[in-house]
């Protein structure tokens, strides 16, 4: 049982997608975040649906539960959370 559980695990973690990391800025699917303080959204409550990981493997990347639209995401290690918010690549046009 824990073997399965063990290749359950591993199996999932491959197929995860993969973010980058650059200074404060996230990049995963082609959106990249930039981390924001989290009193911008104070108070968030994180939710279990993991949506991707760091390269590296030190971060991992959280839904934010009043945000399921993923405008802010949340990065966690065992001892850090970020709060990262969406990159707007819309530029205005100005008449």
């Amino acid at each position: 049982m824990i073997i399965v559980a063990a290749a359950a695990l591993f199996i999932r973690n491959k197929m995860l997608c993969r973010a980058v990391y650059h200074g404060a800025r996230l990049e995963f699917d082609g959106i990249s975040y930039t981390e924001t303080d989290y009193k911008e959204i104070e108070p968030y409550r994180e939710t279990w649906n993991i949506v991707c990981k760091t390269d590296d493997g030190v971060w991992t990347v959280y839904e934010i539960d009043k945000f399921p639209g993923r405008e802010y995401v949340v990065a966690r290690t065992a001892w850090e959370a970020r709060v990262l918010k969406r990159e707007s690549n819309i530029k205005a046009v100005s008449k």
